[in-house]
């Protein structure tokens, strides 16, 4: 099957609250976000957001924001929820380059889905070229010797040192940690947070 196909299978079928990624409560991510001065006025990529609710709370900023995603059902069900004109809804497969200029790029629990090394560097090529400097990127991935899979695909799981190695010495550590997160079946999942800055 298709990545495309699959993941809108996904959003077609399956009522978002029991997926495993579900994000019920948003405090962990808000409050890295939190952490960003001016957050209102930034603009924000959101990699592989899916339906997120979250999609609703940064669409009410005064800035930008682009939600991608490769599922165009997830992208058709955002756009019933959200109007705003400050809010792009692309649908593009982040494995692919591509260019999005911003201030801020946001991936909770998408980049760990990309397995093929080539794959991997076209993600961080296209967030290298599309983050402006001074920007900031938030990861939120499967950490080290957690779930080896997740909607029936295989992870990449990642620690601090895997970040930085893809990111290059352009960017800069600002603050991470890790968090347990619980699924909606109430299992557990170790995720590691870590915000960096674009320094060059």
């Amino acid at each position: 099957m298709e990545k495309q196909e699959h993941w809108d299978n996904i959003f077609n079928t399956q009522c978002e609250e029991i997926l495993g990624w579900f994000e019920k409560d948003f405090s962990q991510t808000q409050k890295y976000l939190e952490k960003i001065e001016n957050l209102s006025d930034k603009d924000i990529f959101v990699s592989g957001v899916g339906t997120s609710k979250i999609a609703n709370i940064l669409a009410s900023r005064k800035g930008k924001t682009v939600l991608n995603d490769i599922s165009q059902e997830a992208l058709d069900i955002l756009k019933q929820r959200i109007e705003n004109k400050n809010v792009e809804f692309f649908h593009h497969d982040i494995s692919k380059p591509f260019k999005k200029e911003c201030d801020v790029w946001i991936d909770r629990a998408v980049l760990h889905f990309l397995i093929d090394e080539e794959d991997i560097k076209n993600y961080f090529e296209s967030l290298k070229q599309s983050l402006r400097k001074d920007g900031l990127v938030l990861f939120a991935q499967y950490t080290k010797g957690t779930a080896k899979k997740c909607a029936n695909l295989p992870l990449k799981q990642y620690d601090l040192e895997e970040f930085q190695s893809y990111l290059g010495k352009s960017f800069k550590l600002l603050e991470s940690e890790t968090f347990e997160f619980t699924m909606p079946s109430l299992n557990t999942r170790e995720f590691i947070y870590a915000l960096y800055k674009k320094e060059d």
